[in-house]
């Protein structure tokens, strides 16, 4: 695994959200990879913009409920993370993440973070099939992308935001709000900081333990938390912190 500095904050030309889905599907074919997405981030959260296919969807469900992944040191970092070879350089950095990746079809994962001014606020993870690593000219490609990607979501999604905010600092009713793509968690989170007593980020990593335990979306357990399906209880054990009942 190996990580760069990322590239410089060019001016480019304004887009429109629906150029986010263009972009992801040229840079696919640009740099010679099977997949893209892009995600954007907070300390908490982690919303899917838009994957060109369901591997790379995969991988982005997976990294926000394992919490590991390249996706998320690029994001932590402010690097691009490169993984040439996801069986033989993953497992040391991302035990709860390697194997399954790898399972879901990824054998190369290149993660390049997006900015706006100093802030990272969001990833372009690319992935392929077949192991290899991506090239100084394609890299450059994917970074000029990563770029394009963080300015038309800098202006669709939150254009008032001042320097050093984030997307995840958009307020409920910006077009962000509209498009989150897991309702559900906060909302969760927020339940389960009450049922167990802990704090928001102890409530998050309780869910994200429970599905993956339950091999699951984050999202579908979310759900049945806030639709009192599933409860968080002190009393269970941590390798079954959830019990099925009734809704109260």
């Amino acid at each position: 695994m190996t990580t760069r500095s990322g590239g410089d904050d060019d001016a480019h030309a304004p887009l429109s959200i629906t150029d986010i889905a263009d972009l992801c599907r040229s840079v696919v074919q640009l740099v010679e990879v099977d997949g893209a997405a892009i995600t954007v981030m907070s300390g908490t959260t982690r919303e899917l913009v838009y994957a060109t296919d369901a591997v790379s969807q995969y991988l982005d469900e997976l990294q926000f409920t394992t919490g590991q992944g390249p996706c998320v040191d690029a994001f932590h970092r402010g690097r691009t993370v490169f993984v040439a070879d996801l069986d033989n350089e993953a497992e040391e950095h991302w035990p709860g993440f390697a194997a399954d990746a790898s399972d879901g079809g990824a054998a190369a994962l290149f993660a390049f973070p997006l900015r706006g001014g100093n802030t990272v606020f969001g990833v372009l993870e690319l992935y392929r099939a077949s192991v290899g690593e991506l090239s100084d000219e394609f890299a450059a490609v994917a970074q000029l992308t990563a770029d394009a990607a963080a300015i038309s979501l800098l202006e669709a999604f939150a254009p008032g935001l001042g320097a050093g905010q984030s997307l995840g600092d958009a307020s409920d009713d910006s077009p962000l709000g509209d498009h989150r793509t897991r309702p559900y968690v906060n909302l969760a989170v927020g339940m389960i900081t009450v049922q167990m007593r802990v704090s928001p980020t102890e409530a998050l990593a309780r869910l994200r333990a429970a599905a993956y335990s339950a091999r699951r979306p984050v999202d579908d357990i979310a759900r049945e938390v806030v639709e009192r399906k599933v409860r968080f209880s002190t009393d269970d054990t941590a390798s079954d912190s959830t019990t099925k009942g009734q809704p109260s």
